[in-house]
């Protein structure tokens, strides 16, 4: 029975064991039958996308950093934002893991520590806080952590040397980028405007022509093993280069950018005014900005800088931490702000061009036979508006009331042309509409209709004369710059191509030039009138057209606070270039455009206008230019110096002259004088230079002069000696100069013209 009964027990065992066998053979199969379920549709139903996610596990990408195009003066070639290589520092947490993991057995060293060294290294070369770099260091998963960007030379060169000296070619990386550099700093600042970290513009012309600057990245893609190791296979592997960023050729001038930002910056420190000093000037026959400038600038190259002016208006603010930070933003702000474009002012009187060029041109106003009185005021809607001169002006001509800047008349000018026409013409002038310009954040002016105020008698008067609308410096610029060109409304632009870097022409921009507003006719009646009508803006040699302005900033706190102006076209025969100095403002006693803006035109043009090739036609008569005397006998050389009416005088006992001062081809006064050294003469600094400011022009002429010394003078119009004085020299009083050395006199008219 025993026996029987184990063999029933062995046998129910096996029977269990095979059906065990059985249950797990079906599972296998089943399981393969749904892996191959699996593959087919892997490779049937969508392989593409499972091929891609598969290369992407051993592939790895890099991105090629397209060039940024220059940004080049209207030469062509002279660079003023260029894109330089430079490099960034990044390390890689997973490989500085993976690296303290294989050095276990051979320096025992932790990842912790290896982290610390790199982090000390990093943070000495970079000047970077070492928490900073262990703290990135510790996102192990990461392969790209940036450490610094934009390495200068010496920092790139001893990360190179860190990496070598300690093998940390897998841990620490260099990569190659670009980095943007304006080659003169503050140079046309705030028309150039930007760029930020990742290379974009961000204002100015960098923003406004970022599609043609940026270019195209590319990328680089190879296939590589869980250790970073390129596979010989090459599957995968692809390169696309970067497309370099094209260049663009600007309108603007370099002379006369250079020329305008040295006198609105020295207007600034005489005048000291609460505002900016503006300066534009265009080519008033395309519309093309050869200079476009704010004073105070700052430095492109640090543009989160605050410049020394906006930074001592941070320091003298007083705050908790968090109002001193957004007050810094707000003047970060403030100091890049293109106000020439981005903010509107009152034109004053500089406006009365072109309510004259209405009256004219519709036949309200006769140029030779019409006549306004002034008697230094007068009443409309009951409103009394006063003329700057209290006693007024009397009976005046058309040229003499727009020359006097007279109020009264031109608010009988306004009645006459009536109000529907003005509005007309106000809007064919461009002011109801942003210029078209290039310039980033242009606004439009703010006038009666966007005020939704009425437009009577009232207010027909006071536009009359450039109060109680607003307009953009670029805006009316280009109005009245018709009366220059003919009639015809141009567009400021600063931009004139693209060009590759082979200099070739890839585009260039077009803008309409043919829209005429006024004639010919009424422009040139405007020009006679105007033209050497602002002593104060006069250039010696050229006859220039200007109009000065005054006007009162209505719409701020303090009271008695102007915007003094001046406009100028020149030359007046063949105006070629037109130009607006705008000053916000000023303090010191003197707020009238012919006094404060007027002396800046005319400093700018008396070196723009050689500078364009435009010649003098007249030369002064009160100059001389000094001829060569060394290598002549005394005798004969003192004969031609005296010949040429000028004052000789002879240092040693000498035959020969062996020096002279001044020297050859230095222009001096008629009645100047010229020391000729023969041999055993001593040259020497032993003249003191007399103060002559607030002087007349022949009471200093004269004190110069007999300090045998010589006189350059400036802002003189014409000869005309009366009503003006010394406001500078070029040479402190009191200073010891050599004898002939030429002091420069600036003169200035006393002008109390709005």
């Amino acid at each position: 029975m025993a026996s029987a009964s184990k063999k029933i027990t062995t046998s129910g065992s096996s029977r269990t064991i095979a059906a065990r066998g059985r249950v797990a053979l079906i599972v296998i199969l089943v399981f393969m039958l749904l892996l191959c379920v699996r593959f087919a549709y892997l490779m049937l139903a969508d392989p593409a996308d499972y091929r891609t996610a598969a290369l992407d596990q051993y592939t790895s990408s890099v991105t090629i950093p397209a060039k940024r195009g220059s940004i080049l003066a209207n030469d062509g070639t002279t660079e003023l934002a260029v894109s330089a290589t430079v490099y960034n520092c990044f390390i890689s947490p997973a490989d500085i893991k993976s690296v303290a993991e294989e050095s276990q057995n051979e320096e025992d060293i932790t990842r912790e520590e290896l982290l610390n060294n790199i982090a000390d290294g990093l943070a000495r070369i970079l000047t970077v806080e070492k928490s900073e770099i262990i703290e990135k260091g510790n996102r192990t998963a990461s392969k790209y952590q940036i450490i610094k960007k934009f390495l200068t030379e010496t920092e790139e060169a001893a990360v190179r040397a860190f990496i070598s000296e300690n093998d940390y070619e897998t841990i620490i990386h260099l990569e190659e980028t670009t980095k943007r550099y304006y080659r003169y700093g503050s140079f046309a600042s705030h028309l150039l405007g930007f760029t930020g970290s990742d290379n974009q513009g961000l204002s100015g012309l960098e923003l406004t022509y970022n599609e043609y600057l940026a270019g195209v990245d590319g990328r680089s893609i190879k296939a590589a093993d869980a250790y970073g190791n390129e596979l010989d296979s090459g599957v995968g592997s692809s390169y696309i280069p970067a497309t370099n960023g094209l260049n663009v050729v600007t309108t603007v001038d370099w002379t006369i950018q250079n020329t305008v930002e040295k006198y609105i910056e020295q207007a600034y420190i005489e005048h000291m005014p609460k505002g900016r000093v503006e300066c534009i000037v265009m080519d008033v026959t395309n519309g093309e900005l050869l200079a476009s400038a704010i004073y105070p600038s700052y430095d492109l190259n640090n543009y989160n800088t605050l410049s020394p002016y906006y930074q001592g208006l941070y320091d003298s603010y007083i705050g908790t931490v968090d109002e001193r930070s957004k007050e810094r933003t707000r003047l970060l702000y403030e100091m890049w702000n293109n106000t020439i474009a981005t903010q509107t002012y009152e034109p004053g009187s500089t406006f009365k061009i072109i309510t004259s060029a209405i009256a004219l041109e519709e036949g309200k106003i006769s140029y030779e036979n019409s006549s306004f009185s002034c008697v230094g005021a007068t009443i409309v809607a009951g409103t009394k508006i006063r003329c700057h001169k209290t006693s007024g002006h009397g009976t005046q001509t058309f040229s003499e009331a727009i020359v006097n800047s007279c109020n009264p008349a031109f608010i009988q000018i306004g009645g006459a042309i009536g109000n529907s026409i003005f509005k007309k013409y106000f809007d064919e002038f461009g002011y109801t509409q942003t210029s078209g310009s290039d310039i980033a954040g242009e606004v439009s002016s703010i006038y009666y209709a966007t005020e939704n105020t009425q437009f009577e008698t009232l207010e027909l008067a006071v536009y009359s004369f450039g109060q109680t609308f607003k307009v953009t410096p670029l805006q009316h610029l280009r109005a009245v710059s018709t009366v220059a060109n003919g009639g015809y409304l141009v567009v400021p632009h600063a931009v004139k191509a693209l060009v590759d870097d082979n200099g070739n022409v890839v585009k260039t921009f077009e803008y309409e030039t043919d829209r005429q507003v006024i004639s010919t006719e009424t422009c040139d009646k405007i020009i006679t009138a105007l033209t050497n009508s602002t002593k104060n803006a006069a250039v010696s040699g050229y006859n220039v057209v200007s109009k000065t302005g005054t006007s009162e900033k209505r719409d701020t706190k303090p009271e008695n606070d102007y915007i003094s102006s001046c406009v100028t076209f020149a030359p007046a025969e063949d105006p070629k270039i037109a130009i607006l100095v705008l000053v916000d403002d000023p303090q010191g006693g003197q707020h009238f455009g012919s006094a404060v803006a007027a002396p800046i035109v005319s400093n700018i043009l008396t070196e723009v206008l050689p500078h364009l090739g435009i010649a003098p036609n007249h030369s002064a008569d009160t100059e001389t230019t000094v001829s060569g005397y060394v290598g002549q006998s005394v005798a004969n050389a003192k004969t031609l110096i005296e010949n040429a009416g000028l004052k000789c005088i002879v240092r040693g006992e000498g035959e020969t002259v062996i020096e002279q001062l001044p020297a050859e081809g230095t222009v001096i006064s008629t009645n100047g004088v010229v020391i000729l050294y023969t041999e055993g003469a001593e040259i020497s600094a032993n003249v003191k230079v007399p103060d002559v400011r607030n002087m007349s022009p022949t009471a200093a002429i004269k004190a110069i002069i007999n300090s045998n010394l010589n006189v350059s003078v400036k802002g003189i119009f014409n000869g005309d000696y009366t009503n003006c004085k010394v406001v500078s020299q070029s040479v402190l009083a009191g200073e010891y100069v050599l004898p002939g050395t030429v002091i420069e006199l600036e003169f200035l008219y006393d002008e109390a013209i709005e």
